[in-house]
């Protein structure tokens, strides 16, 4: 007996599982009829009950009968009068035969001429009646159909008044017939053998969680709960997917613990928990560092790039990134020996939220490190201008810094709000706070006129200051001191031999993985490659003489926490310390979780076309120069907008560029943006300025293709100067231009707006350049429903629903008045093109 429970029951528990479901399912889909049944508007259905006997009783009615009589007669006799048309076709063509044949033979039969003539008499008088009866049809069926469709407009009114019973009663009546039986999914190739063919994965974790797809079981204990993301299985589908290849496990098991890996103690693919579940993604999303659904892992590929950990370590995907510190082949221009000194030895100490981690360098280790920076400076030929930066006022300077732009990048003082709403423990440039006691106001000068001067790889952009500006940049600057008192050490930077150490001390820590160091330009990175850590097993973890428990989560967490937490007396480590928050501890935990080398096949994994590699080339440069600090792009970033008062100055939206504007506006854009104050310039009023970048030709090409395909466009051959308003449509467009008082936000032609001056709200972008700089089709889609194409605009709505609010203007044609006005805009302070002719 105990055999056969054992075989039936205690073998088997997932048979339990899904009775549990079974009997859940049934009671949560009782409720959800009962309150449909409590929520059916009994009165309107007798209401519609009595419409669906009056529209019964018309079918039955003297009336409808007629009509349908009579439109049964009309068919009829267009049967008739089409047969006989044929007839008189038939004959017609013999006729028509047999009279050119005559004429052929050389004489002409008059009788045959004579018959086709008949015919084709005949045909016309049944072709003319065949028309009237067709009226008449089309007249009849209309009325007789008025009828049918009353009929099925209240039974579909009736059939939604049941449609939420039945669809809980049709659920209710597959719960009730459904059987217990294993649900298994078979994807076949998914894997691969160790002899690299491919082999089919077994999935059956919906034996137990059969309430995966069950809007009903939302908020259901586990197992039986709805999947969270819903939208997400839209994608993913499980009966194609599985669960597996997301969430991890032992797919064949059928028993909690086997199936979840964790009571399996040789599975080495336990169940993700938590957030961790998005580390799957990368398995078949490895190129793309932003994905829609999982924010928390776009967040780590981000962290991974901004914290450099691909300068030490190969990771695929990251290995072609730019390095994120400084050159350093000219920093004894730039600071003092001693401050270079503090720096190694504590870079914290000086900027508690650089992202420059700790080596904790011995004393001789950083004066060695020291002096080859000095002297590696000293035999460089760079040489700045001097004495030029006197003149200027602190407090006007504070005010530039505060209003060009400065601070999206660079914290000063308590000014961290920047910071904080990025969220992240470090700062994506310097904090200037102490920057006054670290470089000189020479030094100073030459870099806020032109940073590439001085670095020509850096990604300090030129804000194209004044002499003046400048000059009052630089006194505020060096107004900003760093107060402390610190020890002096006295340094030797020019022995052959410290030198010599230093050198070697650099190699040892691969400073060169972030920084360009002469001498340094063909080294290697130094630590292990990181493509399979995900698959690293503890046996092969050292944990040191700590208490950390042995598990790959705790020793990862751990490491990234304190890096030199495993170091022994023995086994020396040198990886730097670094200052990463619990939250981005757990980020990064999650990034080389996802780094394995499992590789799906094919058919599973995102097609990585064309457009989604430009995509990502493109957003790889605008992370480099960090475009998000100021612009909101894909839906994130805009971060300057914590300094400022109102959202009106904010620099633009910019997801939609590739779709707005012309691709050799782009260009030059890019190139050489407009300064803000310019008669022309498209947002005067905002007081940040863009910057130049100074972009190369092949950037400015990925930044073009990026916008492009978020805009779902092509990268074309385009001659956008062909374009020709429609002379008769001008006249119309300014008409409606001057009634919608277009101008009371828009500065063209004429009209001109001044930094800081006007309303904010009553500011917009300025018009005289839309000839140049926005596509004529984009024009038109933006007029129709502005709200569709940048959410929270203020711009309104005119052509609500494609209607037009002036139904005397070119005929109440919403379409062509959103073109006049397009027209209009493209003339707006333009000369005419002139009109190209052929010869």
């Amino acid at each position: 007996m105990w055999a056969v429970v054992d075989e039936i029951a205690t073998r088997r528990p997932w048979k339990e599982e899904q009775r549990k479901y079974f009997h859940l399912a049934a009671a949560r889909l009782h409720e959800r009829i009962d309150q449909a049944v409590a929520d059916f508007d009994s009165a309107t259905y007798l209401e519609l009950q009595q419409k669906l006997q009056v529209a019964r009783d018309s079918l039955n009615s003297p009336t409808y009968s007629r009509f349908l009589s009579e439109y049964n007669d009309v068919l009829e006799k267009i049967n008739d009068e089409t047969r006989e048309f044929q007839f008189a076709k038939s004959r017609g063509d013999e006729a028509y035969y047999f009279y050119k044949k005559s004429l052929r033979e050389g004489h002409e039969d008059v009788g045959e001429k004579r018959k086709l003539e008949e015919n084709e008499a005949q045909m016309a008088t049944h072709q003319a009646a065949i028309q009237r009866l067709e009226v008449s049809r089309d007249f009849l069926f209309e009325t007789v159909n008025a009828y049918r469709l009353n009929l099925k407009s209240v039974q579909n009114e009736i059939a939604d008044l049941h449609k939420n019973i039945e669809k809980w009663e049709i659920k209710l009546r597959r719960i009730n017939h459904a059987s217990i039986e294993i649900k298994q999914v078979m994807m076949l190739d998914y894997d691969r053998n160790p002899f690299g063919d491919p082999k089919a994965r077994v999935d059956r974790c919906q034996t137990c969680h059969l309430g995966w797809n069950d809007d009903f079981m939302e908020d259901a204990p586990q197992p039986f709960a709805q999947h969270p993301l819903p939208e997400l299985l839209q994608l993913h589908n499980p009966e194609k997917f599985g669960c597996t290849p997301c969430h991890r496990g032992q797919g064949p098991a059928l028993t909690a613990g086997f199936a979840h890996g964790d009571g399996d103690h040789y599975w080495e693919n336990p169940l993700l928990q938590g957030k961790e579940v998005f580390a799957s993604c990368n398995e078949c999303h490895e190129h793309q560092s932003s994905l829609g659904f999982a924010d928390e892992f776009t967040k780590a590929k981000r962290l991974v790039i901004e914290s450099g950990c691909h300068g030490c370590h190969e990771i695929k995907g990251y290995t072609d990134l730019p390095k994120i510190g400084p050159e350093l082949t000219r920093i004894g221009h730039k600071t003092r020996a001693d401050w270079i000194f503090r720096w190694l030895k504590n870079p914290k100490e000086y900027n508690p939220h650089t992202r420059m981690p700790n080596f904790l360098l011995t004393d001789e280790q950083a004066e060695a490190v020291t002096a080859y920076l000095v002297d590696v400076s000293r035999n460089d030929q760079f040489s700045y201008p001097t004495g030029l930066y006197a003149g200027g006022e602190v407090r006007r300077g504070k005010q530039v810094v505060e209003t060009v732009g400065c601070l999206a990048c660079h914290v000063v003082g308590d000014e961290t709000k920047v910071r904080e709403i990025r969220g992240t423990s470090y700062d994506i440039a310097p904090e200037l706070t102490r920057v006054g006691s670290k470089v000189g106001p020479d030094w100073a000068y030459d870099w806020v006129r032109n940073p590439r001067h001085y670095n020509p790889t850096t990604k300090m952009p030129s804000l194209r200051l004044t002499d003046q500006e400048a000059k009052d940049v630089v006194s505020y600057l060096m107004s900003l001191k760093d107060e402390r008192r610190h020890e002096q050490k006295a340094l030797d930077v020019s022995s052959a031999a410290v030198i010599k150490r230093g050198e070697s001390v650099i190699r040892e820590f691969g400073c060169n993985g972030c920084h360009v160091i002469r001498g340094f330009e063909k080294e290697g990175r130094v630590s292990v490659a990181l493509s399979n850590f995900g698959r690293k097993k503890v046996e092969e973890m050292d944990f040191g003489d700590t208490d950390v428990p042995h598990t790959w989560h705790d020793w990862v967490y751990n490491k990234l926490k304190n890096s030199r937490v495993f170091q022994t007396d023995r086994i020396i480590q040198k990886m730097p310390v670094f200052s990463f928050t619990g939250e981005e501890i757990t980020l990064l935990r999650m990034f080389l979780l996802a780094e394995t080398k499992d590789e799906p096949d094919a058919q599973y994994v995102h097609t990585f076309d064309r457009k989604q590699r430009n995509i990502e080339a493109g957003r790889r440069v605008a992370i480099m120069y960090n475009c998000q600090q100021c612009h909101q792009l894909e839906k994130d970033g805009a971060y300057i907008g914590a300094l400022l008062d109102d959202p009106a100055f904010l620099p633009p939206i910019i997801t939609g560029e590739g779709k707005k504007v012309q691709e050799p506006w782009l260009h030059s854009f890019l190139k050489n943006p407009t300064q803000v104050g310019q008669p022309n310039s498209i947002r005067p009023w905002i007081l940040t300025r863009m910057p130049t970048f100074q972009f190369t030709e092949d950037e400015i090409n990925k930044l073009t293709k990026y916008f492009l395909g978020l805009g779902n466009q092509e990268l074309e051959l385009r001659d956008y100067t062909a374009y020709r308003p429609d002379p008769l449509l001008l006249p119309v467009g300014k008409e409606i231009f001057t009634d919608f008082q277009c101008l009371k936000c828009h500065p063209a032609g004429n009209v001109v707006v001044t930094p800081g001056e006007g309303s904010t709200a009553d500011l917009a972008p300025n018009l005289t350049k839309s000839r140049d700089r926005l596509k004529p089709e984009w024009i038109v889609e933006w007029l129709a429903d502005p709200g569709k194409l940048q959410e929270g605009t203020r711009m309104p709505t005119f052509w609500p629903d494609g209607q037009s609010p002036l139904p005397d203007v070119l005929g109440g044609d919403a379409q062509k008045q959103m073109m006049a006005v397009r027209d209009h805009l493209i003339s707006i302070g333009q000369p005419p093109r002139p009109v190209v002719t052929s010869r």
